[in-house]
């Protein structure tokens, strides 16, 4: 930067009218976003006020290039950015962006939100990571891992930070849980107890349940179903959304699944005579024509079919162990021992089979039997 004396003679470059008496001027190279490196000058009274009339135009052209993050803005700042800009009109599934806004107010801003960009350092980000790993579980941690991830990147496309610390932090060690699925004969006996209690009924629990064991769909989807999903003369159903809570929109149903695929699948016959029944003698679809709406034709919400499930199981203590996903895990066995877990993971819309096995295929107590392979050995 250089500080220049203009007396009452000069003229401003590029004008034909003389600067005020006893001015300064400021100048200093800039390089624009371009690329281009360009003269930029500012006046003042005295040689500070120049110098300071410099610094806030070449921070407003930094501004105006795109430049909005900078080493020193504050990571609570950098989180509202990348949510707006990067997640809030995004594809992403209302309940990710939902989901993800939770995490930046509820996790990310409380425990980070003071630093600058600079301050967020592979130990400071590793060090809170445990701290809500610790705290809060490792499925959160695993959330805010993600937020915090998408954040630094994009600090990163703006020069404000040389590498995404995220990527060099201790990977999150999630338990291992056993998956539990329910067996045939506990099937059977589940729905029997369903259909003996008047209350279940009254909340119209047996008929959900065999729709997602004929699918194996999440309970979201199955009550998202529309009649126009199903071909009843075929026999085969499309699981094409999913209802869920939008703050600010109120009960919806999305027209997207988790995995953002539809997907189809032939029903079992007792379904197919099921969902036949429930045309006839089901409660009025409403507008968005579902299979299983409320009492006053709307979506029903995920929560209050979970406490209905609550509710059941108090009464039969038997199913204490039992949760609306326990159905889709018990599909996902099924298939598996009877088809494999391709076709298992087909059956169920994942993206791998990888997923299938680890956490919707139970692991049965006993092996398969290979006694007639193993008897060469005595032989």
């Amino acid at each position: 930067m250089a500080l220049v004396w203009r007396d009452r003679r000069a003229y401003r470059p590029g004008s034909e009218l003389p600067v005020k008496p006893s001015a300064w001027v400021a100048r200093a190279r800039f390089r624009d976003a371009d690329g281009s490196t360009r003269k930029v000058e500012a006046w003042g009274q005295s040689a500070g006020a120049a110098e300071a009339a410099l610094v806030a135009a070449m921070t407003q052209r930094a501004a105006s290039s795109g430049s909005d993050i900078t080493p020193e803005t504050r990571l609570s700042a950098l989180a509202d950015y990348w949510y707006r800009t990067e997640v809030e009109h995004s594809d992403r599934a209302a309940n990710t962006r939902q989901r993800y806004r939770g995490v930046v107010d509820g996790y990310v801003i409380p425990g980070m939100g003071g630093l600058v960009v600079r301050e967020a350092t592979v130990a400071r980000v590793d060090q809170f990571l445990r701290t809500t790993t610790d705290e809060k579980g490792a499925a959160t941690a695993k959330l805010c891992r993600t937020v915090l991830s998408g954040m630094l990147a994009l600090a990163v496309r703006h020069n404000a930070a040389a590498a995404n610390p995220v990527r060099d932090a201790a990977a999150i060690e999630s338990p291992e849980h056993e998956v539990r699925a329910l067996a045939m004969a506990e099937v059977k006996a589940l729905r029997a107890s369903l259909a003996a209690d008047k209350r279940a009924v009254r909340a119209d629990l047996p008929d959900l349940v065999d729709v997602m064991l004929a699918t194996g769909c999440r309970i979201g989807e199955a009550l998202a179903l529309r009649w126009e999903d199903i071909d009843l003369d075929a026999g085969t159903v499309k699981i094409t959304g999913t209802v869920v809570r939008v703050k600010g929109d109120g009960l919806i149903r999305q027209d997207t699944t988790k995995g953002k695929k539809t997907r189809s699948s032939v029903l079992p016959k007792f379904a197919v005579d099921l969902l036949l029944d429930r045309s006839v003698n089901g409660l009025p679809p409403g507008l968005l024509n579902l299979v299983f709406p409320t009492a006053n034709a709307g979506p029903r919400e995920v929560a209050t079919v979970e406490a209905q499930w609550r509710k059941f199981r108090e009464r039969n203590p038997t199913w204490s162990w039992v949760t609306p996903h326990t159905f889709r895990r018990t599909v996902g066995t099924e298939v598996d021992r009877a088809s494999g877990t391709d076709t298992a993971a087909a059956q169920l819309g994942h993206s791998s089979p990888r997923i299938t096995a680890k956490h919707y295929v139970e692991t049965p107590d006993l092996a398969p039997d290979v006694s007639d392979v193993l008897q060469r050995f005595g032989d």
